[in-house]
């Protein structure tokens, strides 16, 4: 059960577009009609799975290359040493690419804390 968080009185029902197929995370007051758009539990779920599992396959596959790189360079074997750079590189913004989908789910369960819960948040 949602409960608003602008007039903490009414629930938030889900709203529905004439273009949109089925309901989706588009949420309207049915009390003062304040609106958001609240994620469901499954999308911040999906996006901590993903960043969780991809960030540790990427960091695991950055290390390896990381390594691959130094060995390189102590046997001065400047192209592979280039390659492996490039890999680790490349790892890193990927890295990024699932940090930020991690931020992204703190938010997105953040907001539906907030909404769920809607005396105890500020």
């Amino acid at each position: 059960m949602l409960v608003c968080i602008n007039c903490k009185q009414g629930l938030m029902d889900p709203v529905r577009s004439e273009d949109e197929p089925e309901y989706t995370d588009h949420y309207q007051c049915g009390h003062c009609g304040h609106s958001a758009t609240i994620p469901s539990l499954l999308i911040i779920i999906s996006q901590i799975l993903s960043g969780l599992l991809g960030g540790g396959l990427t960091l695991y596959l950055m290390l390896i290359h990381a390594d691959n790189a130094l060995s390189a360079r102590e046997d001065e074997a400047s192209s592979t040493f280039m390659i492996e750079a490039a890999l680790v590189g490349l790892a890193v913004l990927l890295l990024a690419g699932f940090a930020y989908t991690l931020y992204r789910a703190a938010c997105n369960l953040i907001i539906r804390h907030r909404y769920r819960h809607p005396g105890t948040a500020s």
